[in-house]
């Protein structure tokens, strides 16, 4: 059950095969002109999308300047102080209930103007 191996003659390349060789790689590998600039309009047009995205989000809005008074109204509103609170703050309470109180003693005195003022 011995079988023979067929010798195989002797295989030559043919004359100067490996000298062109390199070159025909890289003659096929090159790339073509048309697609490197098409890569760099690629990468620019990237570059300019994120910079304009970066420069029109505005990441930080603008806080509003807000008195005093108005800031204390909008911690009170939001019923994150107490007005026991902003009471226990101050140093002369009474003068503060004193002021709120003339407010709405005006603002009612103006509805029941108006009031007055409609003719049925």
């Amino acid at each position: 059950m011995k079988r023979s191996i067929p010798k195989i003659k002797d295989f030559k390349a043919p004359a100067g095969y490996f000298d062109q060789l390199p070159d025909q790689i890289l003659e096929k590998t090159k790339p073509t002109r048309s697609i490197q600039w098409m890569n760099y309009a690629a990468a620019v047009a990237i570059f300019l999308v994120s910079f304009a995205v970066w420069q029109l989000n505005d990441s930080n809005p603008r806080l509003e300047e807000v008195s005093m008074d108005e800031e204390v109204s909008l911690y009170i509103e939001s019923q994150y102080w107490s007005a026991e609170d902003v009471l226990g703050m101050v140093d002369n309470p009474e003068q503060i209930l004193d002021e709120i109180i003339a407010e709405e003693m005006v603002f009612e005195v103006d509805a029941e103007l108006e009031e007055e003022m409609i003719w049925y």
